[in-house]
């Protein structure tokens, strides 16, 4: 038996999807499922699940089997008042453990692959830190990139917990290193994007737009802030978003920028054109701001349609990024770690 968990936004979904896509095609004869279980624990509404709840099946219709239909009702209940009662969220967010615990409590035998890392930090604010977040770090590091570049992607990379093939029962996910550069993930290329076939437009915005988009030399910026500036904040303080721009600018002929980010940013983006090295009076530029709620997938679907693409460290820009079928796209990011053809 394999079991993949799945949390987060629909980004993260996607991934540790193609975990379980993996994990599938690796075990041919095994009973692969995945888990869903941060979805139904309230005290993870909002931190680990505060977007739109699970996605795959609404979206995708994507209906894998999920380990909670080996269950009766009642005992799903139990296992989800024994995931509770672990009180994991005052532990670092340690759930690997929890749920791992209480399905095993329930006469499975799992392994827990995925491991007893804290899954969410607050990382602390002291002189160290400062001096690791400061202005000239960032650009010494950004200088010297290419000397410790491999050992960077070896460090995200977690394929020896999403590529196995073993006869042991193992729970494991979540991992999204299927993003990083160095991670085989054409061994399921076809398979992701047959999942990931969205469904057609059906509003006459998003038809428009689209149509747009695919006629002209577009460049989706994904500047989300919002809920991902803590991780993101260097992106618009440290010139990588002038970077990316100015380098598109000088090999894209009529570049078009249509910006997609989250809804709280749309109006400081229009105010600050200068940090991402834009002429909003001169250049083409677009604000995609009508996909909101159960319909904010549809700017993944945009972005992958654009011509190149400007994300940040963010699970949902790299799809669009990534099912962008252009095979001449130009697509940047800030971290040399991440699986795009540029890192500025």
């Amino acid at each position: 038996m394999k079991i993949v968990h799945i949390e987060s936004g629909l980004g993260n979904q996607m991934l540790s999807y193609g975990e379980y896509l993996v994990i599938k095609k690796l075990n041919p004869n095994d009973d692969c499922f995945i888990e869903t279980i941060i979805y139904e624990i309230p005290e993870c509404n909002n931190v680990i699940n505060q977007w739109n709840g699970y996605e795959l099946d609404r979206i995708f219709h994507i209906d894998a089997p999920n380990i909670k239909s080996k269950f009766s009702e009642t005992q799903w209940n139990e296992v989800i008042a024994d995931v509770r009662n672990s009180k994991f969220w005052e532990n670092q967010w340690r759930y690997a453990t929890a749920i791992v615990t209480a399905l095993n409590r329930k006469n499975l035998h799992l392994k827990n692959v995925l491991g007893d890392t804290p899954m969410f930090v607050v990382p602390e604010t002291n002189l160290k830190t400062k001096i690791k977040q400061s202005r000239g770090m960032y650009h010494l590091k950004r200088i010297l990139r290419p000397l410790y570049q491999k050992k960077l992607i070896s460090k995200y990379n977690n394929s020896s917990k999403v590529f196995l093939k073993t006869e042991e029962d193992i729970f494991t996910g979540q991992t999204l290193c299927l993003r990083v550069a160095g991670v085989d993930i054409g061994f399921i290329d076809k398979e992701l994007r047959e999942a990931f076939c969205f469904p057609d437009f059906d509003d006459q915005s998003n038809i428009d737009f689209s149509n747009f988009v695919v006629s002209c030399n577009s460049v989706a910026i994904h500047a989300r802030r919002g809920d991902m500036l803590m991780s993101n904040g260097y992106c618009y303080k440290y010139g990588y978003f002038k970077r990316a721009v100015k380098f598109i600018k000088k090999r894209v002929t009529n570049p078009v920028f249509c910006f997609f980010c989250d809804t709280g940013s749309i109006d400081w983006c229009k105010n600050n054109a200068e940090i991402f090295g834009l002429d909003f009076r001169k250049d083409a530029v677009y604000f995609v701001d009508w996909n909101k709620g159960n319909e904010s997938y549809r700017d993944m679907q945009l972005m992958a349609k654009c011509k190149h693409n400007i994300i940040t460290n963010s699970s949902f820009g790299w799809w669009g990024a990534y099912l962008n079928d252009n095979s001449e796209k130009i697509t940047c990011s800030p971290n040399a770690w991440i699986n795009t053809t540029h890192t500025f």
